[in-house]
């Protein structure tokens, strides 16, 4: 009898192995993109070299808001585990690994009292509640920042609390007549927080969920809204609008434009406009060369500032200019390799692993950040007592 010939698989060049992971064809490119602008903006502006890149966190709290919409609000049946799980995988691994290294890396050669400080900073960031600690310690734009390695994740607290808010209103949807009128109270009345917050001068409602929850309600109104139905040159005509509010906001924008103030309110919508439209051949060329760098935003956000802290220290000068730019090509590096084994990793694990088992890794992943979170708790109060 003869043996049926098997032939041998494929191989696959590392052309296909970079377009599958930087280019893939299952997501939004153009979305992707704008995930790339916004951590580029809030890198040069952590950098010193963009005025306005805050406003980078903005796109990214709107995109969010998108994103949630879908996985929560636009499942029918919600499925809460899957949900949870996606949320642990695709956040707190490479988070934990962020803050152990750099923990271990900074704390033995601190100042005491800096000691105290940052492990506490880094506790609070892993049970995500960086933005609670924050407000009460640091002002966001003032000098002192630079001192605190994990301070850039109130906006990872800012999200995870989001997703709570959407997973409580996910579980109660069957009982929830009127999302639509759900979702557009819940931002109008952010935002009013808001402007009520700007009008007293309340600089730290930048780190408050309240002043912020309209920001990604507006990313989630997005699944409720009337498709945009336009021409070709109307579409690009919106486009190139909504892009040019976006490189104006972080090229022009001051300080005192930050949330809470009624001026972040015009970058969000250009983002909602530029998620709204179908893509275009203008989304092609001013998004999607960047969508590289938004599928690693979120090791590049993770990674950026605590190497601008640690390069500020052990220069023991404020780092500017060509070693900024060396101090930035080493985070992108790292950032890289955080995304190939970390951040990857733990997706796809997440994707092929038992249901019985994803839930047993999700709670170790908790309970590792749980150990860590008082393990720094405990450094801080011992050095803070000396």
């Amino acid at each position: 009898m003869l043996e049926r010939y098997m032939a041998p698989p494929a191989k696959t060049s590392w052309t296909q192995l970079l377009q599958r992971e930087f280019f893939p064809t299952d997501r939004r490119r153009d979305i992707d993109g704008l995930r790339g602008l916004a951590v580029l903006m809030v890198v040069l502006f952590h950098a010193g070299w963009l005025r306005g890149g805050f406003v980078g966190v903005d796109i990214f709290v709107v995109i969010s808001g998108y994103f949630m919409g879908r996985s929560a609000l636009m499942q029918h049946p919600f499925k809460p585990v899957n949900f949870v799980c996606r949320r642990l995988y695709r956040l707190l691994p490479a988070l934990l690994c962020m803050i152990a290294l750099v923990s271990a890396g900074m704390l033995w050669w601190l100042l005491p009292s800096d000691r105290a400080d940052v492990a506490l900073n880094g506790a609070y960031a892993l049970v995500y509640l960086s933005n609670i600690w924050a407000s009460g310690h640091v002002g966001y734009f003032e000098g002192q920042s630079i001192a605190y390695p994990f301070l850039h994740t109130w906006s990872l607290s800012l999200e995870m609390q989001f997703y709570t808010i959407i997973f409580m209103m996910a579980l109660f949807l069957p009982f929830l007549r009127h999302r639509k009128w759900a979702i557009s109270a819940i931002c109008l009345l952010s935002f009013a927080f808001s402007m009520v917050s700007h009008l007293h001068g309340d600089t730290q409602g930048y780190y408050n969920i309240f002043d912020r929850m309209w920001q990604f309600s507006l990313g989630t109104m997005i699944w409720i809204l009337p498709p945009l139905r336009l021409s070709r040159g109307a579409a690009t005509l919106v486009f190139a609008a909504a892009y040019a509010m976006l490189i104006g906001a972080a090229l022009f924008y001051r300080l005192d434009f930050a949330c809470p103030s009624y001026m972040s309110a015009l970058p969000c919508l250009a983002v909602v406009a530029l998620i709204m439209l179908p893509q275009t051949g203008a989304a092609r060329i001013g998004l999607v060369p960047l969508s590289p760098v938004g599928v690693i935003s979120y090791s590049i956000y993770l990674w950026h500032w605590p190497g601008i802290v640690v390069a500020n220290y052990l220069m023991a000068f404020q780092v500017h200019g060509w070693t900024m730019a060396a101090v930035l090509g080493i985070v992108m590096v790292v950032s890289l390799f955080s995304y190939l084994f970390v951040e990857r990793v733990g997706l796809e694990y997440e994707k092929t692993a038992r249901q019985d088992v994803r839930v047993r890794g999700a709670g170790f992943l908790v309970g590792a950040c749980t150990i860590l979170a008082l393990v720094l708790f405990s450094v801080s109060a011992t050095y803070r007592v000396h």
